[in-house]
């Protein structure tokens, strides 16, 4: 008996893919969308840190602003409540004005004098020209608090003043002794002539200059430090508006080439794989091409089985012809008119004699020689039903040619040493009758030809 031999590998197949492989397309991508995002996370602080700094600015412009002007307001309210004073020591009831010195005394324990605010400013951050600025204001309103002192103590030398507490935050000016020998009228002269006359007058028009240059040089620098802080801003706005487009066209981008590569074939592959058809092998990424790649040689190994297994179901192990079941399939497939057909159906004689004699090897050697002979004389068409009976189907033929194949099977069979039974039944058109009847008539023909090799026998 002749082994059925398959194509199928015994060793697993190492299958391999070209195309881009998955992690080369997306380890690139996976980075550069982190560094992307890390910078987003740092322009974003640097962002935080420059709009902090610029409203640190605005507001440091404003305190600084306020704490110059308040020099000038203090050194503008010192130089009215005094004057006032200087300029009516008494009032219309004959009383001392107190009034004023009051609100004076009240003002210079404010911490907004001269000195004060240079201190402060000597520890702010501001151009050193707003600094001396600032210096030479606070020198003038100093000139001018202690001219206001020299003419207070010159008028309280000629009208004295009731002991009041709040008069004792004004300081005790020294009086030079040529002052106080002076008349009194001349006393309350040159008190007038301290606060009235054109030094003192010069440096009130100093510390107003200098204070207001002092808040131009600090509204100039704010300005600039703010316009840099806001260029920062527009520069850092639109690294981040760059960045985050950056990140969006490289998640289109992804998303198209990934649609491209895996979704779009992984669509098809299942149409095709529902049609039964093989897969592109050119198409997507290489897992993509790889799965096609093993799905194709899976198909094969599946064809190759089916047709190994529809094989064996159709074809007989020992002569190697096609079996009873493979008869049945050619008669239904067969059309029903239009050609003609002769059966012949064969009996092998003398096989159970050779089995019991000779043994089932010499039986299954003469079913070979018999095989032969039959499918040698009668074509293609030739069929094992099953032991010692054969069957043969000729298309086509005419009463001619199947009497030159019975003739030549009659020699074959004397040449392979075999003897054969047969049985033909012949139609010009199988539209006229059936192959059963046909069947029928060849197996009627076969049974009497035995019966006569028997009796010659």
């Amino acid at each position: 008996m002749t082994p059925i031999q398959t194509d199928i590998p015994a060793k697993k197949k190492n299958i391999k893919a070209s195309g881009i492989p998955a992690k080369k397309l997306l380890f690139p991508v996976i980075a550069v969308l982190s560094v992307l995002h890390l910078l987003i996370i740092v322009v974003i602080l640097m962002v935080n840190s420059t709009s902090s700094q610029l409203s640190t600015i605005m507001q440091n412009a404003g305190n600084y602003t306020q704490d110059a002007t308040s020099l000038l307001a203090g050194s503008s309210l010192l130089s009215e409540t005094s004057s006032n004073y200087i300029l009516m020591p008494i009032t219309e009831k004959e009383e001392n004005n107190v009034g004023p010195l009051m609100a004076y005394a009240q003002e210079l324990q404010e911490d907004h004098r001269g000195p004060d605010v240079l201190a402060r400013f000597k520890t702010y951050d501001v151009p050193p020209e707003a600094v001396e600025r600032l210096a030479l204001a606070s020198d003038s309103a100093e000139f001018m608090k202690n001219s206001q002192l020299h003419a207070i103590a010159l008028i309280r030398s000629v009208h004295p003043l009731p002991p009041i507490p709040e008069l004792e935050a004004i300081p005790d000016f020294p009086l030079s002794q040529n002052e106080l020998a002076m008349p009194e009228e001349d006393r309350i002269i040159a008190a007038h002539q301290l606060i009235l006359g054109t030094e003192y007058g010069e440096n009130k028009g100093s510390v107003s200059q200098n204070v207001n240059a002092c808040i131009g040089i600090l509204q100039s620098a704010s300005s600039q430090r703010a316009a840099e802080a806001g260029r920062q801003l527009a520069i850092l706005r639109s690294i981040l508006w760059a960045d985050t487009l950056s990140i969006i066209i490289i998640l289109i981008i992804t998303f198209v080439i990934l649609f491209r590569e895996i979704i779009q074939p992984l669509i098809t592959f299942a149409q095709l794989i529902r049609e039964g058809e093989a897969l592109d092998e050119t198409k997507g990424i290489q897992e993509v091409r790889l799965v096609a790649a093993s799905y194709n040689d899976l198909r094969k190994r599946r064809d190759s089985l089916d047709a190994i297994l529809r094989s064996a179901a159709e074809t007989d192990a020992l002569t190697n012809l096609p079996n009873r079941y493979r008869f049945e399939q050619f008669v239904l497939e067969a059309e029903e008119s239009g050609y003609s057909v002769a059966v012949v159906l064969f009996d092998v004689n003398y096989l159970k004699q050779t089995n019991d004699n000779l043994g089932h090897l010499a039986g299954d050697k003469l079913l070979c020689r018999a095989a032969e002979c039959i499918s040698s004389c009668f074509g293609k068409n030739c069929f094992r039903f099953g032991g010692d009976e054969f069957a043969a189907i000729v298309v086509g033929c005419t009463p001619e040619t199947m009497e030159k194949m019975t003739k030549k099977f009659e020699e074959m069979q004397k040449e392979k040493q075999v003897s054969i039974s047969y049985g033909c039944a012949y139609t010009e058109d199988i539209g006229r009758t059936t192959f059963r009847k046909l069947l029928d008539e060849a197996d009627h023909k076969m049974y009497a030809h035995k019966q006569k090799i028997h009796q010659m026998s």
